[in-house]
């Protein structure tokens, strides 16, 4: 065996030369590079990933029993906030004039978006008036506290607001009225139901939203 206590000679990059030095570290000291580069590409990507599943839209819309030309009404609004604006129109829900019994793949469909509303997801849902008496105050946004006073006689005097009562028995400003707007067409065009504004309570989002209404409603 050799003898521990003999030193070893050291190496001499220079006269090994350089393709014979990058060779000799390659060899004896690639997992020392590699290693470190490694977690940094791990780290990297985790950080990334967690960027990308965390970062928040600028505001998720929902539209229920509408075509699917609605992921398109907003575009302009985007463009003009400069911000990403989530669209989904693949909800659906019981019409006005449906039955109690609700098929398996529609109930998913319900329980899906209340879900969203729960947790706060989805910021404006686009639905019908059975849906959001079913959902009551207590998931639909009071519209006191997005308008002024002025906006709500305004649109109360063209008839478009819906009002549920709450447990008390008071009247509250729940949704708005969208049919008959241009800018719904492409979502509700031959419809024969009427279709509401409403915003998600849960939502953190109340400035996105209110700028929102002001958008559709008085520009």
């Amino acid at each position: 065996m050799p003898d521990p206590s003999v030193e070893k000679p050291k190496l001499n990059m220079k006269e090994m030369g350089f393709k014979k030095s990058v060779i000799h570290l390659w060899t004896y000291y690639k997992w020392y590079a590699i290693i470190p580069l490694i977690i940094i590409v791990v780290i990297v990507s985790m950080i990334h990933s967690y960027i990308s599943e965390t970062k928040k839209d600028y505001l998720n819309i929902a539209f229920v029993n509408a075509h699917q030309e609605a992921d398109d009404i907003f575009k302009d609004y985007e463009a003009s906030v400069g911000k990403k604006i989530r669209v989904d129109s693949t909800f659906f829900a019981p019409k006005n004039d449906d039955s109690v019994y609700v098929e398996p793949e529609m109930a998913a469909s319900v329980q899906n978006l209340a879900s969203l509303l729960r947790d706060g997801t989805t910021d404006v849902i686009f639905t019908n008036a059975r849906s959001i008496k079913e959902y009551g105050t207590s998931a639909v946004g009071d519209l006191r506290k997005t308008l002024s006073d002025a906006q709500l006689k305004e649109l109360n005097d063209k008839d478009m607001i819906l009002f549920l009562t709450d447990e008390n028995g008071n009247e509250v400003p729940s949704a708005i009225l969208v049919t008959g707007l241009p800018m719904f067409e492409p979502a509700y065009a031959e419809s024969d139901e009427k279709h509401y504004l409403m915003i998600n309570p849960f939502s953190e989002k109340k400035e996105e939203t209110r700028l929102l209404v002001e958008y559709i409603f008085f520009s």
